[in-house]
This record gives C-alpha cells, sequence and structure tokens, in this order.
C-alpha cells in the first residue's frame, strides 16, 4: 500500500475544503489562490505538518475570515509547542484599513538614530522619515504612523522605543517579538492609531484575534474516542473529512457568533 506523505495529505485537506473557504473569504478573493498560498506556507515551513492539526486548520480558517493570505506579510501561521498560532501581520492590517474604505493613505515605520527623522507637534504637526540607505542605521529610535482620511483628515502618531518596550513586557508570547520585532513595533502602534480612525469592523476583529491569540499550550479536552484503530491509509491523511469540516464550522460559528 502507497503510503501518503504528511504534506500530501494536508494539501488534500485544503483542496477538501475548499467550499468552506470560499464560504469565509471574501467576495475579491479567490479560493484557489488562497489555497495555493496556504500550500506554499506548508512548504516553506513544514514544522507546521508536525503540530495540531486542528489548529492549522483553524489558523487557515481565521486568515480566510479575515480576507488575509498567510504569506508571511499580510498574515502567519506561527508554531508553538504543539499548537499553530493565526498572527496577522503588518501588511495585512493595512490591507484591510484600505479595504475599509476609510482610509486613502497609510505610513508607518521604524526610525533608527542614524535615520533623518523629524516630528513637530501643534498647527504644522507633520513626520518626516528618510531611512538611511547605506550604513549601520543606529538603534532603533521611535516607530511612528501617519494616515490619511478619504474626507482627508490627518492623524500622526509616535511612540519612542520606551514606549514600546511597555508594550513588549506584556506581550503573551516573546518569541514572535524576537523574531519580528519591527513588524511588532509597526502593529503596536497601528493598534493605537485603529483607536482614533473611523470604526472598521474588519480591523476590529483582527486586532482583537491577535490580541487574543493565546500563546501558551491549551489543555486538550477532546475525549478519546473509543474506536478501533485507524487504517494506515487514514493515518497517513491530513484530515479525515468530517474532521476538516468540524474544524471549520466551529471557526465559522464563533466568527458568526461575534457578529
Amino acid at each position: 500500500m502507497t503510503s501518503v506523505s504528511p504534506l500530501v495529505a494536508v494539501q488534500s485537506t485544503l483542496e477538501r475544503m475548499a467550499d468552506k473557504f470560499n464560504e469565509a473569504l471574501p467576495p475579491h478573493i479567490d479560493v484557489n489562490k488562497f489555497i495555493s498560498v496556504a500550500k506554499l506556507a506548508l512548504n516553506k515551513n513544514p514544522k507546521l505538518l508536525d503540530l495540531d492539526r486542528n489548529s492549522l486548520m483553524q489558523t487557515f480558517m481565521k486568515a480566510a475570515q479575515d480576507g488575509l493570505l498567510l504569506d508571511g506579510r499580510e498574515a502567519a501561521a506561527v508554531p508553538y509547542k504543539s499548537q499553530v498560532n493565526y498572527l496577522p501581520m503588518v501588511d495585512g492590517i493595512i490591507k484591510l484599513m484600505h479595504n475599509s474604505g476609510t482610509i486613502k493613505t497609510i505610513s508607518v515605520d521604524v526610525a533608527y538614530t542614524n535615520d533623518c527623522f523629524e516630528y513637530e507637534k501643534g498647527s504644522n504637526a507633520h513626520v518626516k522619515h528618510m531611512p538611511l540607505l547605506s550604513g549601520d542605521r543606529g538603534e532603533r529610535l521611535a516607530v511612528w504612523c501617519y494616515v490619511k482620511t478619504v474626507n482627508d483628515g490627518e492623524y500622526i502618531e509616535i511612540m519612542d522605543m520606551k514606549q514600546i518596550e511597555d508594550c513588549r513586557k506584556v506581550a503573551k508570547s516573546q518569541n514572535v517579538w524576537n523574531a519580528w520585532y519591527d513588524q511588532m513595533a509597526k502593529k503596536t502602534i497601528l493598534k493605537r492609531m485603529a483607536k482614533l480612525l473611523p470604526k472598521s469592523d474588519a480591523l476590529s476583529t483582527v486586532l482583537k484575534m491577535d490580541d487574543e491569540t493565546n500563546y501558551k499550550e491549551p489543555v486538550n479536552v477532546t475525549p478519546e474516542k473509543q474506536t478501533q484503530p485507524l487504517s494506515r491509509l487514514k493515518e497517513a491523511m491530513g484530515m479525515a473529512n468530517e474532521e476538516a469540516d468540524q474544524a471549520a464550522d466551529n471557526v465559522i460559528n464563533n466568527y458568526r457568533k461575534e457578529e
């Protein structure tokens, strides 16, 4: 009997979940593209295949609901112990802010001590950042965000590194900060900026989900099934049809309760 590799098995599960993904995805995102990017994420990070399959499928479903691709730029599947956690990234949050229809322009970046950086409050409020293109940029100095809305409202937010560090110290996962410090610093100021901007359901959902991501290993409360041992083929499969459907339904039902 030919064995099925874990990668092929999970990719097959993703294809069987196409209808579920299509139900969750915004109309402007093609389900085939979403699945292709998900498969690529598995190819690039095969360690995900060794983790809890239910949490992996729920990560894919959460990304579909938010309309974000798990490409490491819009969102990422982050391993932690035996689980897979869904992590919206800076590009994904910016994408949702643009898709909300209220934002014309948004810029966010980390300024370093050797960059040219100017910031002024008052009637002539502005921010100017010219990153050093070559050589040592020095230490992190501040994180800034500028937003212009469709009705020409302008918003500027600045956080110095002490403020960023205060946020990092209370973060649920230091591992994520260690891996993507600048990304997490930008997300921190985007969250602060989001409180000042016209409300967006999509953005609020992502920011809330990111805040509530639990990077501690959960307790398994699933009862052990009193069934006959799985066949060799079923053991090789990513998930059985009913398991994949249940993982998708759980996320979709929870999402609808929040609406």
